[in-house]
């Protein structure tokens, strides 16, 4: 549907509607033909939502505008974190949870590199290359948006509970299910769909065969996003995947320069991000170490525009502060 439909609805409706259920078509009939709730229904909706504060509906003027490209765009969303990443130029980073030393290595390299240039680094969390991703990001003071199958106070895989506390303070945790839901098969593929939908173009480090990761790539191309794959061992299994994707079309990837320089060319105003993140907005300082601030020094292609670096104020997210819920509605 248009992103209009959602956006011309009353938000009365498209939230007692997104509230009352997580089957996504009785939902969205909700909204389509709004049904008389009674008090006893109206009264557990309200409840869900005071469980639930921090959350972004479909036809908010904070939602991410990227989402709508989906067929079937997330009707309720929960956050914990700063929600104004979500309106910020970013890459998904994904690939196998049984990585090799190369895979993590790839993996922090490009991801390092992502952050220092002022992109939002976005994975799902997961054990291997989504948690490499996150943290190389986090390193470098960069900014990351973990993606999860769960509840946002589901600590799952649990040996990340740290990251993604981390995560919630310094960028941002995103679900499409309540607190206290946990992990089922099903809502991984579910979750990997929204990972492509934010980004602006999803690069696989390794994966198997049958590696999820896979399912965002093919995400990403049926939504018209760049997909990159990283070449590694023809011999080991769990390059498989990856050299699946160049086979089938994906651009192969052996020089971070390459991805640098595509993603200038769609998000020009990218390295400004960068130094407000790192409190240097509105300092004057020379081209040389500007680009070594963005990690651009080694880069013989990659030439210093003046106006990439004027830093901007940051966009206004339809009112919606980040990480203080102030879009939530109150029947």
């Amino acid at each position: 549907m248009e992103r209009q439909f959602f956006e011309d609805l009353p938000r009365e409706i498209r939230l007692m509607a997104a509230f009352h259920t997580m089957n996504y078509e009785a939902a969205l009939k909700a909204m389509l033909s709004p049904p008389a709730f009674d008090r006893e229904i109206r009264e557990k909706i309200l409840a869900r939502q005071r469980a639930n504060p921090r959350h972004i509906l479909i036809g908010d003027k904070g939602y991410p505008p990227r989402l709508y490209d989906m067929t079937w765009p997330p009707l309720l969303l929960y956050y914990e974190g700063d929600i104004k990443l979500l309106h910020r130029p970013s890459v998904a980073v994904v690939g196998s949870r049984k990585c090799s030393t190369y895979g993590r290595r790839v993996t922090k390299d490009f991801s390092m590199l992502l952050a220092k240039s002022g992109m939002v680094v976005v994975s799902g969390g997961a054990r291997g290359i989504d948690t490499v991703a996150h943290e190389a990001a986090l390193e470098v003071q960069g900014k990351s948006i973990c993606v999860l199958g769960c509840g946002l106070n589901v600590a799952y895989p649990p040996e990340n509970r740290e990251l993604f506390r981390v995560l919630a303070q310094e960028g941002l945790l995103l679900s499409e299910y309540p607190r206290d839901y946990g992990p089922k098969r099903w809502t991984f593929p579910m979750r990997n769909r929204i990972i492509a939908a934010l980004s602006s173009a999803v690069l696989v480090t390794e994966a198997e065969e049958k590696s999820g990761s896979l399912h965002t790539a093919a995400y990403g191309e049926e939504l018209n996003r760049p997909v990159y794959a990283v070449p590694g061992d023809i011999y080991a299994p769990n390059k498989s995947g990856t050299h699946g994707l160049i086979e089938m079309g994906a651009r192969i990837l052996y020089r971070q320069e390459d991805l640098l320089l595509d993603l200038l060319a769609l998000h020009p105003e990218m390295a400004r991000y960068r130094i407000k993140d790192l409190g240097l907005a509105g300092i004057s300082m020379a081209e040389d170490t500007q680009k070594k601030l963005l990690g651009w020094s080694s880069f013989s292609r990659i030439s210093g525009e003046e106006d990439l670096f004027v830093p901007d104020p940051p966009p206004s997210v339809g009112g919606v502060e980040g990480g203080t819920g102030k879009d939530s509605f109150d029947i």
